[in-house]
């Protein structure tokens, strides 16, 4: 459902497909190219094809994982993509953790077209430039700077390749839970994701050699056997700068 001839493209995320479908005419007649789908899991493909100046997410997620997981990984990978979360739930502290967790705006659903018109207007609103802040991780005698794809290790520099440190930042973001080959793959490959594909084995395992004190033991990046990988923090070891 893309539309071409427009100002600004959106890409609308939610599993009622009636609404979608409301909010596919209604955003398209206001002058706004529109991509709807109804699946997180269709993200990482479209981000990585098409630039986006909005993103409309419902709180979708994959089974078992944390509240607010797509808007997570969106401001991991693509921070400089603005999201408007829309929601059915009104609960004051899961719109914190909304807000908390990256989005611009937070909507309750149901809610009146026009509303969500000036939503849209105002977080696209031109702003005054600010600085970024560094992700930087400090985990024992590792410094890794997510945004620069480099570690500091005992004091000397290491390079991440861009793949590298997008796992690693995938791995962060779900550390504790084990993720399969075929999720690490498909999210930070997204179309180019091949079922049955074993390359990122040698990936993690490389990844492994530049962060890992003892690559053959390793602590951070565990294997789960049969299931995939996990990202393990000790504890009273990490900060974010």
């Amino acid at each position: 459902m893309l539309k071409t001839n427009a100002l600004k493209n959106l890409l609308i995320v939610d599993n009622d497909r009636i609404l979608l479908n409301f909010l596919d005419r209604y955003l398209t007649v206001n002058d706004y190219s529109t991509t709807c789908v109804s699946k997180g899991e269709e993200i990482p493909a479209l981000l990585e094809k098409t630039r986006y100046d909005l993103i409309i997410l419902d709180d979708v997620k994959p089974s078992n994982r944390s509240n607010f997981y797509w808007l997570k990984w969106i401001k991991q990978y693509y921070s400089y993509i603005p999201i408007i979360v829309m929601s059915p739930r009104v609960n004051e502290d899961y719109r914190l953790e909304g807000l908390l967790s990256g989005a611009k705006d937070y909507l309750i659903k149901p809610f009146r077209e026009g509303e969500l018109l000036i939503r849209i207007q105002n977080t696209l609103r031109p702003n005054k430039p600010v600085s970024l802040r560094h992700t930087v991780l400090s985990i024992g005698n590792l410094m890794i700077d997510m945004d620069k794809c480099s570690v500091i290790k005992d004091e000397e520099s290491i390079k991440l390749t861009t793949l590298e440190a997008n796992i690693l930042k995938l791995l962060y973001l779900n550390a504790g839970a084990v993720l399969s080959r075929d999720e690490i793959t498909e999210q930070v490959r997204g179309g180019q994701h091949r079922a049955l594909d074993r390359s990122i084995d040698i990936h993690i395992n490389r990844l492994r050699n530049k962060i890992e004190n003892d690559p053959t033991s390793p602590k951070l990046i565990r294997t789960t056997r049969g299931k995939g990988y996990s990202f393990h923090l000790p504890e009273m070891s990490t900060s974010i700068v």
